[in-house]
């Protein structure tokens, strides 16, 4: 059954499967609990406390380019360390990690701060190790839970295009017809654009499409530091340009995140939830900070809070994704 419509209106039987997808501009709830929810609040926590000061017992090369390692705890568990020489990129990784848990974005891997030195009983046994990867002492680094047995994720035909008919703009053709995997996989990609958009992202699909001019296959290939797990559940990887570099670079970039968020007119409601919130709030910069503040109790004064000019941007683009939800409404709520 491809639920299929037929010449002329949807029928009442498409019409009732597609309202097990979708309510409005809303997945639907039965939809979301049939989805792989990659990291719990319970999974983060418990990683967070359990690797706390826990001692790294060997640090290798791996996790990706430049001074980046895999690090292995006393318990066998590994990490990916990310350490850059500028500190916006740490900024960036770890702002956009605590702007996600705002948002109740849940693929992006338990993450935390950790101060290097060499001397002390955390690090000292591969204080060699550290040397060779050139790393100074008192530098922060992001830890991040290394995640084995990932695959390659592609984009969905939907978002290929630029300025195509959004989603559920053909709903019953479109949705209706497709598997529960294929509806998985658009519900967290409707996360994604959101979250993207908002930390104007420009190392993931943005860069398939800047690089579609040289290479009009692109869009086909798999997503830049997006990767999927076994039952589905997609993860996102290396944040470090967002509400930094990626803040910076608005002006080349911007026409690429506008057609992605322009693509989308079904959400999480969960995310539509937090968008309006803190659209009605204004708070973002402040609720960010105390988030950071209070997870980050130790470290949090070593690294510089998100600046008042990359807030107000931030508010500005969550006041973007606001008036996209809104206009969908007016299209296709009720």
């Amino acid at each position: 059954d491809t639920r299929q419509e037929s010449a002329g209106s949807p029928s009442p039987e498409d019409l009732a499967y597609l309202a097990t997808i979708v309510d409005g501009v809303s997945w639907s709830p039965r939809l979301e609990a049939s989805c792989p929810r990659p990291f719990s609040a319970g999974e983060v926590d418990a990683w967070r406390r359990r690797t706390a000061d826990m001692d790294v017992v060997r640090v290798e090369d791996g996790c990706g380019r430049m001074q980046n390692r895999l690090v292995t705890f006393r318990d066998s568990s590994r990490a990916c360390a990310r350490y850059r020489l500028n500190t916006d990129q740490i900024q960036g990784e770890v702002f956009s990690y605590y702007l996600a848990r705002l948002l109740n974005v849940s693929h992006i891997p338990p993450t935390a701060l950790a101060r290097v030195d060499s001397r002390s009983p955390r690090w000292r046994s591969v204080h060699l190790q550290l040397s060779l990867a050139q790393w100074a002492d008192s530098k922060l680094v992001v830890l991040t839970k290394f995640i084995d047995g990932m695959a390659p994720a592609h984009i969905p035909p939907e978002f290929r295009g630029e300025g195509e008919d959004a989603l559920p703009g053909h709903a019953v053709t479109g949705l209706g017809s497709k598997s529960r995997a294929e509806l998985c996989q658009l519900l967290q990609w409707s996360d994604l654009i959101v979250f993207d958009y908002l930390t104007a992202n420009l190392d993931r699909v943005i860069n398939n499409m800047f690089n579609r001019q040289w290479n009009d296959q692109m869009m086909a290939s798999p997503a830049h530091n997006l990767e999927q797990r076994a039952d589905g559940a997609l993860v996102f990887l290396d944040n470090e340009s967002g509400l930094f570099h990626g803040y910076r670079l608005l002006d080349k970039y911007a026409g690429f995140h506008r057609s992605l968020l322009a693509a989308l007119c079904v959400f999480r409601p969960a995310t539509v939830d937090a968008v309006k919130r803190l659209q009605a709030s204004r708070s973002v910069g402040r609720d960010l900070h105390e988030l950071f503040v209070r997870e980050e109790p130790e470290l949090h004064e070593q690294l510089a809070p998100l600046p008042e000019k990359n807030i107000k941007v931030l508010q500005q683009r969550l006041e973007d994704v606001y008036n996209q939800i809104v206009a969908c409404e007016k299209v296709y709520a009720g």
